[in-house]
């Protein structure tokens, strides 16, 4: 599947990986300056796969399905945490190839209407530079010919990193951090939601979005992230 959603590397990108190389986003190795995905071959072939299709979780009831292609594990979490916090955004079109790969080979796939990316507190956007979600969405919406919409659900409150907490804690800090946007859903006509993140440890982000689009009028939402922590 990968083959068929490859581009072509752009002249102007070959250009800037004369002066700086193209470097597997596992183990560093420089690749080879046409390389469409930042990643070597005998890593690709060692990733955590986490080889189920869409999936139901009672944990999660609000969501339809879960689909995560990794576990968090090995290389693929040095990796995202080299999109997220080293200033990597263009790891998000070689996340997406390796997603898409993974999630074709477990049918049916669901029919989506629209995707969503789960919103960043614009502070904390501004001070990264991007919300890594959102980069994502738009590139599996590109994939995918759907609609993309990062307005509808927004974050208005900069809440303590998820991962440094534990589950009750997640909960409360995640209270009231969402709204949904009022002038985006007037006119809703979109059945099939999915929602997109990085990374899922308890499901709580994921889950409180979810249930906010349900309320407003959303009757289907899934959920796809690049990895999943299970203990």
């Amino acid at each position: 599947m990968i083959s068929k959603m490859n581009g072509n590397v752009s002249l102007l990108e070959k250009l800037i990986r004369l002066i700086y190389p193209a470097k597997c986003m596992v183990c560093d190795a420089v690749l080879n300056e046409d390389t469409y995905l930042y990643l070597c071959e005998p890593c690709k072939n060692n990733l955590p796969r986490y080889q189920k299709g869409f999936f139901k979780s009672m944990q999660m009831p609000y969501l339809d399905g879960i689909f995560a292609a990794f576990y968090y594990s090995e290389g693929i979490k040095n990796a995202i945490h080299s999109m997220k916090f080293k200033s990597h955004p263009r790891l998000a079109q070689t996340m997406v190839s390796l997603i898409c790969d993974e999630m074709f080979k477990h049918k049916p796939v669901p029919d989506f209407d629209l995707i969503v990316p789960v919103p960043m507190h614009p502070k904390k956007k501004r001070q990264r530079g991007y919300n890594q979600a959102e980069l994502l969405a738009n590139e599996i919406a590109r994939i995918l010919n759907k609609d993309v919409c990062g307005d509808i659900l927004i974050k208005i409150q900069n809440t303590t990193a998820q991962i440094q907490l534990k589950r009750e804690d997640r909960l409360m800090n995640l209270k009231s951090a969402f709204v949904i946007n009022d002038s985006i859903i007037k006119n809703n006509s979109y059945g099939r939601v999915l929602l997109v993140d990085d990374v899922l440890t308890t499901g709580t982000t994921v889950s409180t979005c979810a249930k906010i689009l349900k309320e407003n009028g959303f009757p289907s939402v899934y959920a796809l992230v690049i990895a999943i922590a299970e203990k």
